[in-house]
């Protein structure tokens, strides 16, 4: 009987995500206008804009106001073999250029990125950073990534470039390097392959396991933001794009408690938990809880999951990291809600062990159907 709960419980998931992903990942409806410009995206460059002509150029516009005055042009290329995903995937960005040839604006159009990130990237200026130049200055301009959103500006910049492109004729190629440097994909999977042997020799690593919580809080959450979350979750769906070292660390955290019926990320791969575990070896006085008080967790949490699931497949909320602490790693972009989470239960966990991973972490309480209901809890 257990057994078929078991794979009840991981066939609802996994019917449950597959409904997500036909719900968020919508295609584009076909439209006579084959390059569906966001005009919404192409006013907020052009103030006084009111219809638009497209050329006989790929993806390139004529602007007028009212009174069919040439404001300008934009361009919205479509991405390409040489344009850079975001952390949701391939996203697109409208160029407005002046009829002298030089740039009007940059603005956002169709993407999958963090609604936070992207605002925290707006204040930063640096969607001004082109305004002014010639479109020959603009190619050649050295625009620096954002902190904490290098993925998102990493992609935006491409899609500059390649604007540049399809106006100008040439071929530019923006001035960027891979977002996941080979070093940090090496010490990535270094410290999941340890994991992994801590995993099934726990005795034999147990004496390191210090080092090993702070690598992971480092590496894994400080440098690389890879912490599996509902706002990533979110973006995969819904842009079906996703790299290869998520793809890795989801995949070892499905298959191996399907597998061995322990839940292996939660303990040994999420970097806020290891932060977690790091401050609670602090010696202080720890709070415990009675079997009875316990024994009410797993219903919040299994109701506190639904309700993230119900809000991300409604749309209701855009950016899902108001609600879970682990973009916090990356504190210069991260959303304010975010922030105070972490804060809130890592000041907490010196006193509760583990808090935010026992207690309300719907991305734990997900990764835990796929184990086995041993008793064994995160």
């Amino acid at each position: 009987m257990k057994k078929f709960f078991r794979i009840f419980r991981i066939s609802a998931v996994i019917m449950a995500f597959a409904a997500a992903f036909f719900v968020l990942h919508k295609p584009a409806e076909p439209q006579t206008d084959d390059c569906n410009l966001d005009k919404d995206a192409a006013k907020r460059i052009f103030r006084t804009a009111e219809s638009f002509e497209k050329t006989g150029e790929e993806c390139i516009y004529d602007v007028f106001d009212v009174s069919k005055k040439l404001l300008g042009r934009v361009v919205y290329a479509r991405p390409d073999g040489t344009a850079v995903g975001g952390f949701g995937g391939n996203l697109r960005v409208v160029t407005g250029i002046s009829p002298d040839g030089k740039i009007v604006g940059t603005e956002l159009g169709e993407n999958y990125e963090s609604y936070g990130f992207i605002e925290r990237v707006r204040e930063t200026g640096f969607f001004e950073k082109w305004n002014g130049k010639s479109v020959a200055d603009a190619a050649e301009a050295e625009v620096d990534t954002v902190s904490g959103a290098t993925m998102s500006t990493r992609a935006i910049k491409s899609m500059v470039a390649l604007n540049l492109s399809k106006y100008s004729g040439m071929k530019i190629a923006a001035d960027q390097q891979d977002a996941t440097p080979l070093w940090l994909k090496i010490a990535v999977f270094v410290i999941l392959a340890y994991s992994l042997f801590a995993f099934f020799f726990p005795q034999k690593t147990a004496k390191f396991r210090i080092f090993h919580l702070a690598a992971l809080a480092v590496v894994l959450g400080f440098i690389s933001g890879s912490a599996l979350s509902f706002e990533s979750f979110k973006n995969w769906l819904t842009s079906g794009n996703i790299t290869l070292v998520p793809v890795v660390i989801l995949a070892l955290a499905l298959v191996i408690p399907v597998i061995f019926g322990r839940n292996f990320y939660c303990s040994f791969i999420c970097p806020f938990g290891a932060m977690q575990e790091l401050l609670g070896k602090i010696p202080l006085p720890k709070k415990n809880f009675s079997p009875k008080f316990m024994k009410g967790v797993p219903v919040f949490k299994g109701v506190l999951l639904v309700l993230i699931y119900a809000v991300m497949i409604s749309g209701m909320i855009s950016d899902l990291t108001v609600f879970e602490p682990f973009s916090a790693f990356k504190f210069e972009a991260a959303s304010l809600p975010s922030l105070v989470i972490a804060a809130v239960f890592l000041i907490v966990s010196l006193f509760i062990s583990r808090p935010w991973c026992r207690f309300f972490c719907p991305t734990g309480t997900l990764i835990n159907m796929f184990a086995k209901r041993n008793g064994e809890e995160i």
